[in-house]
């Protein structure tokens, strides 16, 4: 099931980047990333790390969820129960993600548990993209880079920040890091269905 996710991934970047007309390395320029990696990424010879799934979804104009989750039709209200929770597996950064909020209508921010093995981090680039961000550690911990100043998240420790400040994050406990992400927009569906 794993497997399927990461070979899905190579599939709709190649799906999206012949839909626009875009060579492997007019894409790699447009997300900034190397030819190398847009052609290992889709013929699964790589697992992007989500930095690089970021970029990769900023630059082709869709959501992170897009490459990671199945569509799915928007509702007003969504009830998620902890054993129906979705979930999306990125092994290059040792993160689990789970969706706390499910679809609903035009959402305007995204709740997810994230478990994140020791070690783990969202890869060598910093992280960019529009919006807001607040942390919650609820177990292990977490140190957050953000304009080059270090915090570190212990359990019970919160963190709110502007998202279009560069920032990345590793695991640096003894154990698996659990933090309660919510953000705006939502990086890992669809804002507008």
């Amino acid at each position: 099931m794993v497997e399927d996710r990461i070979v899905r991934i190579g599939q709709k970047i190649r799906q999206v980047r012949k839909e626009m007309g875009l060579s492997i390395r007019e894409t790699a320029k447009l997300t900034q990333t190397s030819p190398a990696t847009i052609q290992k990424i889709e013929a699964n010879g790589m697992v992007p790390s989500i930095a690089i799934l970021m970029k990769i979804a900023q630059g082709l104009r869709k959501n992170v969820s897009f490459f990671l989750g199945e569509d799915r039709e928007p509702k007003e209200v969504a009830l998620v129960p902890q054993n129906k929770r979705d979930m999306a597996f990125v092994s290059a950064s040792k993160l689990k993600v789970e969706d706390l909020g499910s679809d609903i209508r035009d959402a305007k921010l995204e709740a997810t548990l994230l478990t994140i093995d020791k070690g783990g981090r969202s890869g060598k680039d910093p992280l960019i993209h529009p919006g807001e961000e607040i942390k919650l550690c609820l177990e292990g911990k977490l140190a957050y880079h953000i304009d080059g100043q270090e915090y570190i998240l212990r359990p019970g420790d919160c963190i709110h920040f502007k998202s279009d400040r560069p920032h990345f994050w590793k695991n640096i406990g003894q154990g698996q890091a659990k933090i309660i992400s919510i953000c705006t927009p939502p990086p890992f569906r669809r804002l507008t269905r």
